[in-house]
């Protein structure tokens, strides 16, 4: 049975499709109350994309570029035009959003990822993710990108001002053979994940970790060298062996399963908690039918 949510627990819950329910025209209307710069960059971006000739998008539906760019406005210019672009050029990666569909069934069976309820003090929201059995036979990369994105959406569309995301990988479980997968037979695959993640996401990446790292693992990274940016590179951390020390002084165990030495539930009950809420499912909604197809709609 999945933990009973805590007092102090923070999951997003993704908000449904009505404009008075995104937390994303809330952000728009505190900017335009507060002036100044801000609100200047948001001004200018949402002309600019009413002069463009892409989709059309709400003012808070914005929000989560300009601060995702730190109000740079061309960067945030950049990123819309990314975010459109990746979900056209790669729609592989954006379809089958749906916990239902036996291929996601089956890779969360795999794979396990939660957001952590809590959030650092300096308002980053931390994803860990680990592999349930080190047999790569049911273990299909695309399905683990689209899983992964789908947890990625569910933050930036429930917190548009989040202040950047740390990603803790545990790869106790993984083998050569996973990183073969993603490095060559996956190739197309993973190219396109890391450019969508890298100019496309409305998030802020602030750091990486991969933890319970074994002795391969500089030969597994060398078969994705040729993935991410060298930006992306240096916000990685190795942590080899068992030992969470150095983890701990980089992400604050509260906001860590305890698997990882954390005070939060293991990440099977934290991932079990995930899949109640549908990843991208509202929390209270009645439909029970409703994947994230739905706020993949609303947010283009």
């Amino acid at each position: 049975m999945p933990a009973a949510p805590l007092a102090d627990w923070d999951l997003p819950v993704v908000p449904g499709l009505g404009p008075d329910e995104d937390p994303g025209e809330e952000a728009r209307r505190l900017i335009r109350d507060g002036g100044g710069p801000r609100e200047e960059v948001m001004q200018a971006l949402a002309d600019w994309v009413r002069e463009s000739k892409l989709p059309e998008m709400r003012d808070g539906a914005l929000v989560k570029f300009a601060h995702s760019c730190d109000y740079d406005l061309e960067r945030a210019k950049k990123c819309v035009k990314s975010f459109h672009s990746a979900r056209s050029q790669a729609a592989d990666l954006f379809s089958e959003w749906d916990t239902e569909l036996p291929n996601i069934r089956s890779i969360l069976n795999v794979v396990r990822i939660a957001v952590m309820p809590r959030k650092t003090p300096d308002n980053y929201r931390v994803i860990v993710d680990s592999l349930q059995t080190s047999d790569t036979t049911n273990y299909v990369f695309l399905d683990v990108c689209r899983v992964t994105l789908m947890v990625l959406e569910s933050i930036f569309l429930s917190e548009p001002t989040v202040d950047g995301i740390i990603v803790v990988h545990d790869v106790g479980n993984a083998t050569i053979s996973h990183f073969t997968k993603i490095g060559w037979s996956c190739w197309t695959t993973a190219r396109k994940f890391s450019s969508y993640t890298q100019d496309a996401l409305p998030l802020i990446r602030h750091s990486a970790h991969l933890v319970n790292c074994s002795g391969f693992i500089d030969k597994a990274l060398r078969l994705v060298s040729h993935l991410g940016s060298k930006e992306d590179w240096e916000k990685l951390s190795v942590h080899r062996g068992d030992d969470v020390t150095g983890l701990h002084q980089r992400v604050p165990p509260e906001c860590l399963p305890s698997d990882l030495g954390g005070s939060l539930p293991s990440l099977a009950e934290l991932h079990g908690i995930q899949q109640n809420k549908g990843f991208a499912l509202r929390a209270d909604n009645s439909e029970g039918g409703t994947t994230l197809k739905i706020c993949v709609r609303r947010v283009i």
